[in-house]
């Protein structure tokens, strides 16, 4: 039977500066799902709102963006296209038929994951049915405010990692985001953990929650969810 994964994007492409907007990472999506659908999984692309689901190239162009091995064999497959335009509403989504979700992230996961309600109602849903949660970058966004069915949060005494004070202090993004990552992270009782030289890749794994830091460890989600998938399978 094919493992589904749900793989949830922003709809925001907020400004961050001088009228520059911001939206998903490419890469982030892509180099993750990469993994996935290597080893065998189907992949769904869903946002908060459903729709179209808009990129950040403000430091890079498309075209540079396209030079990534990753994007550019996502860019050649058509459902997957059409997803970027045309995704699934997270409303509409049953957690029975996934086995794990990954936020993606890009600066407007910052403006949409944790303010959604119906995103956040789903991510309990997942939580609760013991399924796997992942996510990268500014995608861990999403869970900072995300309770179990007790209320709890779920990041709080949990390893867990996304982009950093200090990374997003070097991205120039610092000052026009909505809230500080790593802070309110920190602020929601987890047990944050960075690498000690910016952008480097880096996975936390705890339990069925597995997270990283930044753009180059969304391939190491990918790998660690995988890992955990077949783990799952074995039991």
């Amino acid at each position: 039977m094919i493992k589904k994964i749900l793989i949830v994007a922003t709809n925001s492409n907020n400004p961050l500066s001088k009228g520059k907007a911001t939206g998903l990472w490419l890469s982030e999506l892509t180099h993750f799902a990469d993994v996935v659908m290597a080893a065998g999984c189907r992949v769904d692309i869903a946002s908060p709102l459903g729709g179209n689901i808009p990129l950040d190239v403000s430091k890079h162009s498309f075209d540079k963006q396209m030079k990534d091995s990753s994007n550019a064999k996502f860019m050649r497959i058509p459902y997957l296209t059409f997803s970027l335009k045309n995704s699934l509403s997270i409303s509409k989504i049953y957690a029975q038929d996934y086995e794990a979700i990954y936020l993606a992230g890009g600066h407007g996961a910052m403006f949409d994951f944790r303010q959604s309600e119906s995103l956040q109602s789903k991510l309990t849903e997942f939580h609760s049915a013991n399924k796997i949660l992942s996510g990268v970058c500014h995608g861990v966004a999403g869970f900072i405010d995300t309770k179990d069915k007790s209320g709890n949060h779920i990041v709080k005494n949990k390893k867990v990692t996304g982009f950093s004070n200090f990374e997003d202090k070097l991205a120039e993004a610092i000052e026009h985001l909505p809230f500080l990552l790593e802070t309110d992270l920190k602020q929601a009782g987890a047990i944050y953990r960075k690498s000690l030289i910016p952008f480097m890749a880096r996975v936390e794994t705890e339990y069925n929650f597995i997270t990283g830091q930044n753009p180059a460890s969304a391939k190491g989600v990918g790998k660690a969810v995988v890992k955990m998938l077949h783990s799952k399978g074995n039991n």
